[in-house]
């Protein structure tokens, strides 16, 4: 049997020229902004060295949760993110940031590609260098920039949810990537409502057993691992304050928005960030489109945690990716000639801008970016709420769509049909 070919994207030439042209305007941004709070500035970033230093501590029989590491900023992360970082203790500074930053960038670069892949396109040449080019782009957005100017361990934690949702569906893992993320942060964990939704009631429980093996590790390996579960496990404000500007997640919002830190209006924004989140999950069950799914309960997962800073909504790569690609598909199926083509590509790159706008970084547009936005006096509460309520806004447009009429059905959202022979009777 002929293996069926990927789709191809419309434009191409003029797609990957503005992305390419875009690429070098977020590099040129980067290389004059006069500000330290940038990626890759030079130093050991402030994350990747307290990861480095509980696992020293850990390898030489210490503990990770007795003392904070720098300042009065502890290891707030589970057991068998400690005992999984004490590989850190045998690099020096620069080697450790060197080789942790190559490594983010490859994982990020593969959940890339795999979203790609994933909505069917076939990866040629160019398709590569439109990869490239998103990976290096994608620095224009605040929570990328956050990860490698922190170190932090995000996109790490998204390339392991990925291999549950964004492989081939003969390889994808069976929940075994969530339940790893999850030991390490617990926030992944939740991205086990999307496999509920996709009807994966063995990834699930997979999910499930990969969690409780990272428990067992933790706390075979790290001797204060009981008072991680017992007590410092519920007390969020480790983290950092609730009412930072740093924190975006619905409960940091609340609590900047009315002075207090109210767990009963919390809780029912839960419940409708919640309930958004499962019929937009409908809507990917219903489209075959694990990319969004993967994505927005992602976005969600952070709109939801108790404390989740900036630079954790790095799903918004992948979703602005998706939201370029079904753009490009929808205008270059309908429009079938030259011109059309370039206008889905062109299209296409305005959409995927669009989308990432509310997250623009401050070396890109500090003007525009949510460290600006915070601090204006003016247009508030709404010049804060730009972030979170832009996250809420793609869940909910999504659930709704999937209310609507497919008038036009792609051959990939299409059930697969069945010809049936028929018997002439004589």
């Amino acid at each position: 049997m002929k293996r069926k070919q990927g789709k191809k994207l419309y434009g191409m030439p003029t797609l990957l020229t503005l992305l390419l042209a875009f690429t070098a305007l977020v590099i040129y941004r980067f290389s004059i902004y006069p500000g330290r709070d940038r990626a890759f500035f030079g130093k050991i970033p402030f994350d990747l060295k307290i990861y480095q230093m509980a696992g020293k501590d850990l390898k030489a029989g210490g503990q990770l949760y007795d003392a904070p590491y720098i300042h009065e900023f502890p290891f707030t992360y589970p057991p068998f993110a400690g005992w999984f970082f004490e590989w850190m203790a045998d690099f020096s500074d620069h080697d450790l940031m060197v080789i942790w930053q190559w490594v983010t960038g490859i994982a990020l670069f593969i959940v890339i590609m795999l979203v790609i892949r994933e909505r069917d396109y076939r990866l040629g040449p160019l398709t590569w260098l439109v990869g490239i080019a998103l990976l290096v782009s994608s620095l224009a957005a605040e929570p990328i920039n956050g990860t490698f100017y922190y170190g932090q361990i995000n996109i790490l934690l998204m390339f392991l949810v990925s291999l549950d949702f964004l492989l081939p569906t003969k390889l994808r893992l069976p929940g075994i990537g969530i339940g790893i993320a999850a030991g390490m942060k617990l926030t992944p964990a939740y991205m086990g409502l999307a496999l509920l939704f996709q009807k994966r009631w063995w990834a699930a429980i997979g999910s499930i057993a990969a969690f409780a093996v990272t428990i067992g590790i933790g706390v075979a390996f790290v001797p204060d691992a009981k008072d991680f579960w017992t007590d410092k496990v519920f007390n969020s404000n480790r983290i950092g304050e609730i009412d930072a500007p740093g924190a975006k997640s619905l409960r940091s919002v609340l609590a900047r928005l009315t002075g207090e830190d109210d767990t009963a209006l919390w809780l029912l924004g839960v419940v409708i960030i919640v309930m958004v989140t499962m019929l937009a999950l409908r809507t990917a069950w219903i489209r075959k489109n694990s990319t969004a799914a993967f994505a927005l309960t992602g976005l969600s997962a952070c709109l939801v945690s108790p404390f989740s800073w900036y630079h954790h909504f790095v799903w918004v790569v992948p979703f602005g990716i998706w939201v370029m690609l079904a753009v490009n598909e929808a205008i270059g199926t309908r429009l079938r000639t030259v011109w059309g083509a370039q206008l889905a590509a062109v299209a296409s790159f305005l959409a995927l801008l669009i989308v990432e706008l509310p997250f623009v970084a401050a070396p890109v547009w500090l003007g525009g970016s949510s460290r600006t936005l915070d601090a204006l006096e003016t247009f508030q509460p709404l010049a804060s709420l730009v972030w979170p309520l832009a996250c809420f806004l793609y869940i909910a447009v999504y659930a709704i769509w999937g209310f609507m009429p497919q008038k036009h059905t792609t051959e990939l959202d299409a059930a697969p049909t069945t010809r049936i022979p028929t018997v002439r009777v004589k």
